[in-house]
């Protein structure tokens, strides 16, 4: 099986044919879901929480088993640097938490966190995929599917179910600082209690201990004390959801004027 998951593919391009591929797929899973949305209800929304949700827990779950075993030295080692948790990887619980969740104040917070706030992951690796490609068919599909259908459900969301309001932009917000209290808590506390050993371990790239990777921010986090890369790193990401907040609540008032 490990052998299974480890096979190669030649490392795909930007804008090559796997990454065009998964953009059509994409759009073509919103034209589908939008000629659905006149029969929507809580029964469909719970079947499309449940495709995006198990099919991406099932990817991440075999991406973490390859990447934790050596097939050469048949060891096991997990790689601290890979765990689940960082912004992408959030409509992953959100969707499966989501489908134990009556429609409420609660689920309309995590969903429209899905549709303002992650949402811009998604954008981003669609557009700029190259440092996610790797060598490996399975981790190529998993990062494809996780942004791709993310960003499926999130339109989805938007058509459907999250309104472009005040009160569902403020409830994601409220979601997003919630979920980098958990980040950075697990950061300090797995460096300081020695989980980790040697290995990085840098949950929304925020850890106080390991210098930020994403594009930007790496230059923020070496230019500027950490409180102050914290702020900026926490408004930055809200100004990128109010954004989307503000397109949508936009198209909304053309579509219904």
């Amino acid at each position: 099986m490990i052998e299974i998951l480890q096979t190669e593919m030649r490392r795909p391009t930007p804008y090559g044919w796997f990454h065009i591929m998964w953009i059509i797929l994409s759009f073509i899973a919103i034209f589908i879901l939008y000629k659905l949305r006149n029969k929507y209800n809580e029964k469909q929304l719970k079947i499309v929480l449940s495709i995006y949700g198990i099919i991406v827990f099932i990817l991440e779950l075999l991406k973490q088993i390859s990447w934790a075993y050596n097939i050469d030295t048949h060891t096991w080692s997990y790689s601290w640097y890979s765990a689940p948790f960082q912004l992408c990887t959030m409509p992953i619980y959100v969707s499966l938490i989501c489908l134990f969740l009556k429609k409420n104040k609660i689920r309309d917070c995590l969903l429209s966190f899905i549709c303002f706030y992650t949402i811009l992951g998604s954008i981003a690796t669609m557009l700029m995929p190259d440092s996610c490609f790797v060598s490996e068919i399975l981790i190529n599909i998993h990062t494809m599917y996780l942004h791709c259908g993310s960003f499926v459900l999130s339109i989805y969301l938007l058509m459907n179910e999250i309104k472009p309001t005040k009160d569902n932009f403020i409830g994601s917000f409220k979601v997003f600082i919630v979920c980098v209290l958990i980040a950075l808590t697990l950061d300090i506390s797995f460096y300081k209690l020695g989980f980790i050993g040697n290995e990085t371990f840098n949950m929304f790239y925020i850890s106080p201990y390991f210098s930020s990777t994403l594009p930007v921010f790496n230059i923020i986090y070496d230019k500027v004390p950490y409180l102050l890369f914290l702020l900026i790193y926490i408004l930055t990401l809200s100004l990128g959801a109010y954004i989307v907040y503000l397109i949508v609540k936009f198209i909304e008032k053309k579509h219904n004027s």
